[in-house]
């Protein structure tokens, strides 16, 4: 059982995507932790190198550890090992000891129940440690026992909050688009990347996604311009958009992000640049269509459900208050 870790380097990149798509072959169809898509959209963002670690046993890749400052931390292990196995303990025994280095914090949407109350939080953020403790969340999905178990041999517990997960078979028929005039589905060139940024900043309130953000995420290598939609408008302007992701190996296309400008709710945009996705996820051979929301986002859930998009498990959110 001798094992290793390491601190991630650029250099991972290729291996620990091909761990992730073969976790997701090997568990389909459900539970994924993360798919490629969530380290191409994560990976800017995420701060130094060191909160990414690697454990190495003799088989290679064995699983990681993505801490996400100041209070979540993702995990998983290669799907052969068990999550009794002494690596699984290894990695939350690091995470714990990562949380620490930071200031005490409350997870800042946990308790959350609603879109209203998570634009309260964003207009007027709370207090983050009331308490003067540390926190800590990780999540399980709720049909995975064994990793539940984990969680709970070291103290974790289920909170209220949760990530539904939807897939979406594509060989079943997609519908046609339906665009009124002057509306066009297109992908993103180099001469929209100014609006790209717009419409994303312009459908999540006060969000400070930049251009330098979208540009390190344009060059991942799992990203892919032709999935890199929008619903571009009379006046040149972008009303909806998402980005898809394939994972030739997998065969699952995942959505992240998806948005719509608030002028433009309630009117088909979004349907129609998910279907758009569809379209093109299924030329590029992928099977399965996933997106995934936080629970309290229920106008983003029956969207999805509305676009065919049907709902396999549920990813609880669990949170553990460090000594």
């Amino acid at each position: 059982m001798a094992f290793s870790a390491h601190q991630f380097a650029r250099d991972d990149l290729p291996r620990l995507n091909a761990f992730i798509s073969a976790n997701a072959v090997a568990r389909a169809p459900v539970p994924v932790y993360l798919m490629t898509s969530d380290v191409a959209w994560r990976m800017p963002g995420s701060g130094p190198k060191q909160n990414l670690r690697l454990w190495e046993d003799a088989a290679g890749l064995a699983g990681f550890v993505w801490f996400e400052p100041t209070t979540g931390v993702e995990f998983d292990l290669r799907h052969d090992l068990p999550f009794d196995h002494p690596i699984a303990t290894d990695m939350l025994v690091w995470s714990e000891t990562r949380r620490r280095e930071f200031a005490p914090a409350y997870p800042r949407f946990v308790d959350l129940q609603s879109m209203d109350e998570w634009s309260e939080e964003i207009l007027r953020p709370r207090e983050r440690a009331p308490d003067g403790q540390r926190w800590l969340t990780t999540v399980a999905f709720e049909s995975d026992s064994a990793r539940v178990a984990l969680l709970e041999r070291n103290g974790y517990r289920p909170t209220r909050h949760f990530m539904p997960d939807y897939r979406r078979d594509l060989s079943l028929p997609i519908p046609p688009s339906r665009l009124a005039d002057g509306l066009q589905l297109r992908h993103v060139t180099e001469a929209d990347l100014d609006e790209r940024v717009a419409v994303h900043r312009g459908s999540w309130l006060r969000s400070t996604w930049s251009l330098e953000t979208y540009l390190k995420i344009r060059a991942s290598d799992v990203y892919d311009a032709e999935l890199d939609i929008v619903l571009e408008t009379g006046d040149g302007t972008f009303a909806a958009y998402c980005i898809c992701w394939a994972d030739s190996i997998a065969g699952v296309g995942s959505y992240e992000p998806v948005g719509t400008r608030p002028e433009w709710r309630g009117k088909g945009v979004g349907r129609e640049v998910i279907y758009e996705g569809f379209r093109r996820l299924k030329a590029k051979g992928m099977r399965v269509a996933r997106v995934g929301t936080a629970g309290f986002n229920t106008p983003a859930q029956a969207l999805y459900e509305s676009c065919g998009f049907v709902r396999v498990g549920t990813c609880r959110t669990y949170l553990k208050r460090l000594a």
